[in-house]
């Protein structure tokens, strides 16, 4: 900054000693720390009448000239006292600006462009008056080098998709890193969270707490004057009970090579799409999004959404009617000639395969603004098809209702509403409450799974399509699940005890790549099982399992890993038979008391118990008796059932119950015996000679 200076003495020391340049004609070679000045120096005002031409280099080659005006002020008026700064040596060069008054140049840097790296000052003033003039920092700096900043690495971990999701009030942390194609030496790192909060260093952490999506940037930054920088980013959701969608993390293209399809040998190709957008980019909304859930409220995690309306609308709550969109957005031709509708707002995305196993498969729902648990849903419906055209161009609707040909339609499952009967209700979903979670739509369809049969090796096409029907009014979206494009290599989901998927001890589990053509190395917890070598693996033990594969060198590539778990089966312990003596030959018996045997050392809490008149109800879980019980024969053979909370992993036992008559004990002769030599009185008696007196003609058994 600028000072006035009344001691003549440290002027005169300031001349002795500073490089700074003065606004005079001339070329000067000068860098930090050195500085520029009006013709007053840093003391004092420039001159009227000047008319000054200052050109100022670089000391090295390959550096350029910044100037970095931190003070300038000069006298307007009718001809104000003016700066013009030119991009080189001299004044023929490009105009960079011209500046007077308080306008002040900032930062000014010497272009790519310009091979001397010069900046070239004119300043002209008029026969009267001044501004207190400039100062200005003179920097020397470089091209700025390569850079690549990266996020590494993230707690909790980012998703197939590269997304992170967390709870509102849950932390991430951050680590980052950058490479420098010269020098990272002095490098900085800063982090911005999205949310208007930031962090300095390659590590960082940050709490969320509010539902959203944030977009966290890292920027890595080098000692260069000019600041060269990188940038990296990730995406973190932070999830309500509604599901969130996104429309800028994912471009058409990007949503099906990374989030919908799962096969590491996949050949997708010739990726298109059209929506309300692609019409106008104005007045007409994106029906194309990518949605994430908490993966409790909503069947899905993840996954891709095509929608009639605007996509971005999608997630909760369901607070108002969506009905987005105008007849400037027409419908689409195939779905007209599919299904026969009146089409308008269509949005679809369309893209080649090729597969490698022998069939494809999806997990896909539909929901919708017409669903209403009312009339409504009894007449109309919005359209959507998935269209499977085989190299042959034989084309087939693949969003069917199971083992049908009837496309998917709100007017084709919804449950009894009062006003027209239950159809199809098993594949009805469920409906949406006002101002309810997790989407806006107010009913969708259960979790479906699109399939078909494929030839490996042939080329495919298919067609992703929804649209309104007879109106542009009522909004639907179709939710497809992340990842759940198979065209072969995918093992499915983990399969474990919290997802209620895990199968009893004892049972064989099959995994299958269905790369029946390729060979594999499969692994279990890393190791390697030998002789395994076919795209099918049975698994009777848990541990983490994946296969490598090779399609004699045209493809590799390696299933991602699978958790097997399998929950503890019950035991079913001897128990004892039960026996009252009884004059009718029936009697209550309860049953409970050979719980405990039953049971063992197993813990009661964690098992039940129930008693069956047969083997197969046993095995069934029907026909549990109520204890007391009165026998109906005797003896009279129950079965035992042990079984989990789940009623999927059980034991089985058998006892009797009998209700016998009292026996009669027959009087028996007395036993006398000779006593030995000792004449103790005491010898030993024989007593089931007795036996037969005893009894008379009652059966031993």
């Amino acid at each position: 900054m600028k000072k006035i200076l009344f001691t003549i003495a440290l002027v005169v020391s300031s001349l002795g000693f500073s490089q700074d340049i003065l606004m005079e004609n001339g070329t000067f070679m000068r860098c930090a720390p050195d500085k520029f000045y009006d013709s007053g120096g840093e003391f004092g005002p420039y001159g009227n009448s000047e008319n000054l031409v200052t050109t100022i280099c670089p000391q090295n080659d390959n550096e350029f000239i910044i100037l970095d005006f931190n003070l300038f002020v000069t006298q307007l008026g009718a001809t104000p006292d003016t700066m013009h700064i030119y991009d080189g040596d001299d004044t023929t060069a490009n105009l960079i600006g011209s500046y007077s008054g308080t306008n002040s140049p900032g930062t000014v840097s010497a272009s790519g462009a310009n091979t001397s790296g010069c900046l070239t000052i004119e300043f002209v003033s008029n026969e009267s008056g001044q501004g207190s003039g400039w100062e200005a920092d003179i920097l020397c700096a470089t091209p700025c080098q390569d850079i690549i900043a990266s996020i590494d690495n993230t707690t909790p971990e980012a998703n197939g998709s590269g997304v992170v999701g967390i709870l509102p009030g849950e932390s991430v942390d951050f680590s980052g890193s950058a490479t420098f194609s010269l020098d990272g030496t002095g490098a900085t790192y800063s982090w911005n969270f999205g949310d208007g909060n930031t962090a300095i260093g390659s590590e960082a952490s940050h709490t969320f707490n509010t539902p959203g999506t944030y977009t966290v940037t890292l920027t890595a930054t080098d000692a260069n004057p000019q600041g060269c920088s990188a940038t990296d980013t990730i995406t973190v959701f932070v999830l309500g009970p509604n599901i969130v969608v996104d429309q800028d993390t994912f471009s058409p293209e990007q949503l099906i090579e990374d989030v919908l399809i799962n096969s590491p040998c996949a050949a997708v190709s010739n990726i298109v799409w059209s929506t309300g957008i692609s019409f106008d980019p104005v007045n007409e909304p994106n029906g194309i999004g990518y949605f994430y859930g908490d993966g409790q409220s909503f069947p899905f995690q993840e996954g891709l959404i095509l929608s009639s309306g605007d996509a971005s609308k999608a997630g909760g709550p369901n607070d108002t009617t969506v009905s987005d969109g105008s007849m400037t957005w027409p419908g689409d031709a195939d779905l007209i000639a599919e299904l026969g509708t009146e089409s308008y707002n269509a949005t679809y995305i369309q893209f080649d395969f090729t597969p490698l196993a022998d069939s494809i498969s999806f997990d896909f729902l539909m929901a919708s603004e017409e669903y209403d648990g009312a009339g409504f849903e009894c007449q109309y419906s919005d359209a959507f098809a998935f269209l499977l055209t085989d190299s042959a161009g034989n084309t087939t609707n693949l969003a069917v209702i199971p083992g049908t040909t009837t496309p998917i339609k709100v007017t084709n499952i919804h449950p009894d509403n009062g006003v027209c009967g239950a159809i199809n209700e098993e594949y009805f979903g469920s409906y949406t409450p006002f101002n309810g979670a997790p989407i806006v739509y107010d009913g969708r369809t259960a979790v479906m799974t699109a399939q078909a049969n494929v030839i490996p090796g042939e080329d495919y096409t298919i067609k992703l399509v929804i649209s309104d029907d007879r109106d542009t009014a009522f909004d639907s979206g179709v939710f497809i699940k992340a990842g759940s494009f198979n065209l072969g290599g995918d093992l499915g989901d983990d399969i474990t005890i919290e997802a209620g998927t895990a199968e009893c001890d004892g049972t064989e589990l099959t995994l299958d790549t269905r790369l029946e053509l390729a060979t594999h190395v499969w692994y279990k917890d890393g190791v390697e099982i030998e002789g395994e070598t076919s795209s099918i693996l049975t698994v009777t033990e848990p541990g983490i399992y994946y296969a490598d594969f090779d399609f004699s060198g045209v493809c590799t590539g390696s299933a991602e890993p699978i958790l097997v778990e399998f929950k503890d089966s019950p035991t079913a312990n001897p128990v004892p038979n039960l026996v009252i003596c009884s004059v009718t030959g029936t009697e209550e018996f309860d049953l409970t008391q050979n719980d405990s045997a039953l049971l063992g050392t197993q813990e009661p809490e964690n098992f039940n118990v129930s008693y069956h008149l047969s083997e197969q109800d046993a095995i069934d879980n029907v026909g549990a008796l109520t204890s007391p019980y009165t026998n109906i024969e005797t003896p009279q053979t129950i079965w035992a059932r042990i079984a989990d909370s789940t009623q999927t992993c059980f034991d089985v036992s058998s006892f009797t119950v009998s209700a016998t008559g009292a026996p009669t004990v027959n009087p028996a002769p007395n036993m006398e015996l000779c006593d030995d030599n000792s004449n103790d009185g005491f010898e030993s008696f024989d007593l089931s000679a007795q036996t037969a007196s005893i009894l008379g003609g009652q059966s031993a058994a």
